[in-house]
């Protein structure tokens, strides 16, 4: 039996690792991960460049496209709607974000200072879907996503958006035969939205607006392979929808176990180190309950998947790891996405 743990976020630079206070990596961890067998790889998908760890899902789960289709799976298990529709519709996240202006470029960010309120998000929706029909398509919400239905499929190669959060989206912008398509309906929602008496209120009080759009994940929904995993934990909809899809009925006989844990990724994007170094101890805690979860014995492990930009490093974090010196290695040497071997 192997539980995997999945840690996006989890992989800096030198320059991040010179911002971060000393001993931040609680030391009960500090030694497992530096006396574990490790693995690295790296992942050089552009799709998945600033998050590697949607590759390795993507991968994982045998999830076709390029980059693979989301939003369908997420749309499936969250909605409640199956049937052969579902394999019919492409589908697409439809995501409202911040874009702020700086020299040269335009960054993305989620709107999370603060969060959009329920009416303010229920009244941009609904002037976003206002202008989704007039562009023959439908805007549909579910567990707090916004979900694109356009009346004919949509070539576009678009990037995932948490591999563009905090980036520079000029490169990352939908490409393809209908991206002309998606910037009409792009461009009315955000003149719709500018003159929104929430935006007005948003920018009064300091807060940050939803002054665009992020289209991504796009596709239809396809049976997957069989996966590997008995029991996955996560709470993206997306990983529980390939999951679903992957014959999660029939996977009782499977020992393995996922666990996808997300609380570094957000600090790591938003370069907010102070709170990435705090969150170790939590996954600290985290890594220890699910080892005493598994209990002891030869065929039971823990593998610690630790994901950056394109990085990929696997600990082993079995029974007995701890208790060889002789593999030691410093922290550093674990955590920088620079060092390979």
């Amino acid at each position: 039996m192997t539980q995997v743990l999945l840690v996006g976020g989890a992989l800096i630079f030198e320059p991040e690792w010179n911002q971060l206070p000393a001993g931040f990596v609680p030391d009960r961890l500090d030694r497992l991960m530096r006396r574990a067998p490790r693995a690295w790889h790296t992942l050089r998908e552009p799709w998945s460049d600033g998050a590697a760890h949607l590759e390795w899902l993507a991968r994982t789960f045998s999830v076709p496209g390029d980059p693979p289709a989301c939003a369908a799976y997420s749309w499936r298990a969250v909605s409640g709607e199956g049937g052969s529709q579902a394999y019919e519709s492409d589908v697409w996240f439809c995501d409202p974000v911040h874009l702020s202006l700086e020299p040269e470029r335009t960054v993305l960010s989620a709107i999370d200072a603060p969060a959009l309120a329920e009416a303010e998000n229920r009244e941009l929706f609904n002037e976003a879907a206002d202008a989704a029909k007039e562009h023959a398509a439908v805007l549909r919400e579910a567990a707090g996503r916004w979900y694109l239905f356009p009346r004919e499929p949509w070539a576009l190669r678009t990037m995932p958006l948490q591999a563009a959060l905090g980036a520079s989206i000029e490169a990352r912008l939908p490409q393809g035969a209908h991206a002309s398509h998606w910037r009409r309906l792009l461009n009315e929602v955000q003149m719709r939205w500018h003159a929104s008496r929430v935006n007005r209120e948003r920018d009064s009080r300091g807060q940050q607006v939803a002054n665009g759009l992020w289209l991504h994940g796009g596709g239809p929904w396809r049976k997957l392979e069989p996966s590997r995993f008995g029991q996955v934990h996560s709470g993206d909809p997306v990983v529980l929808g390939w999951w679903q899809a992957a014959d999660a009925a029939k996977a009782t006989t499977r020992s393995d176990s996922l666990t996808v844990w997300p609380h570094l990724f957000g600090p790591y994007w938003r370069r907010d180190w102070s709170a990435w170094a705090a969150a170790w101890a939590q996954l600290d805690l985290a890594i220890a309950s699910l080892r005493s979860a598994s209990g002891a014995g030869p065929r039971r492990s823990l593998e610690l998947v630790t994901c950056g930009r394109q990085g990929v490093a696997t600990f082993t974090l079995g029974a007995g790891t701890s208790l060889l010196p002789w593999r030691r290695r410093a922290l550093r040497e674990c955590l920088l996405e620079s060092v390979t071997s």
